[in-house]
């Protein structure tokens, strides 16, 4: 069920959200906050977040009456940057070239046929700045943190889910079951009542399947034979099941803007 549904189906009187994101499309994190905003009007929303709730990971979670976070959950990485693919020298070298007709100076900002000139580059950043300084100021209004406060742990710095209460961006403490509870106190839930998960949860044959179908071919395949003929271990076949997972990651950035409010790295917990 889509989250228009749940905010206008009566029947649901709370609402957990369970958060385990890096971020990813700036457009695509204000959606979301929005169809949450519109619910917490209507009814509590209550935030959850796993190991991972950290850019627009976190963007989303500012629609929650309150957060709860994990200990050890990586939040924050409150900021955004712009990308815009260049293939040209790639494409140049496999002897294509593109030709360009265009009716303004920005109308072709995001082609990816050739780099940006100075006085583009200079537009996205004007651009970038104001989705950065909106996002600064939705976690001020939603934490009730003066945007100077904001300001001085943001620009993308992560902290632990202790840290985070802390500098008050999450309430309190606890796991999905904690924030069950407070959901419930917050709608007045008396006696029993049922606990929905939306969307239902996949099987591990379903995820699998996902897993495949999603992944980059045919680089990833090539890639995941060169891993078997190294073995399970060592440094070569670390270095191409992390190949195989930057491909991935690629395939996520995707903003018609090409704005992203995601943590721009990967941690390593050791």
């Amino acid at each position: 069920m889509a989250l228009r549904g749940i905010r206008l189906d009566e029947q649901v009187k709370a609402v957990v959200l369970r958060v385990n994101s890096p971020g990813g499309s700036a457009i695509a994190s204000e959606q979301i906050q929005r169809e949450l905003s519109l619910i917490a009007a209507r009814k509590p929303v209550v935030v959850s977040m796993s190991s991972l709730a950290a850019s627009g990971g976190y963007w989303i979670s500012t629609a929650g009456q309150k957060i709860f976070a994990e200990p050890n959950t990586i939040t924050g990485s409150i900021g955004v940057f712009s990308l815009v693919p260049n293939i040209k020298g790639l494409a140049n070298r496999q002897g294509i070239t593109f030709d360009t007709v265009k009716t303004g100076r920005y109308a072709d900002l995001f082609s990816i046929a050739r780099p940006r000139t100075e006085a583009e580059l200079a537009v996205l950043q004007r651009g970038t700045d104001a989705v950065y300084t909106a996002f600064l100021e939705r976690v001020s209004k939603a934490r009730g943190l003066p945007l100077d406060s904001v300001r001085a742990i943001a620009e993308g710095r992560v902290w632990s889910g202790v840290q985070a209460r802390r500098l008050g961006l999450v309430d309190s403490l606890g796991g999905l079951a904690e924030a069950l509870k407070s959901a419930a106190s917050l709608a007045k839930l008396t006696g029993d009542y049922d606990v929905r998960e939306y969307p239902r949860l996949k099987s591990a044959a379903e995820r699998l399947t996902e897993l495949v179908e999603n992944r980059p071919e045919p680089v990833a395949a090539k890639i995941d034979a060169v891993a078997r003929e190294l073995g399970a271990s060592g440094p070569a076949a670390e270095l191409a099941r992390n190949l195989t997972h930057e491909l991935g990651v690629l395939l996520t950035y995707n903003d018609p803007r090409g704005v992203y409010a995601r943590m721009p790295y990967i941690l390593r917990i050791r």
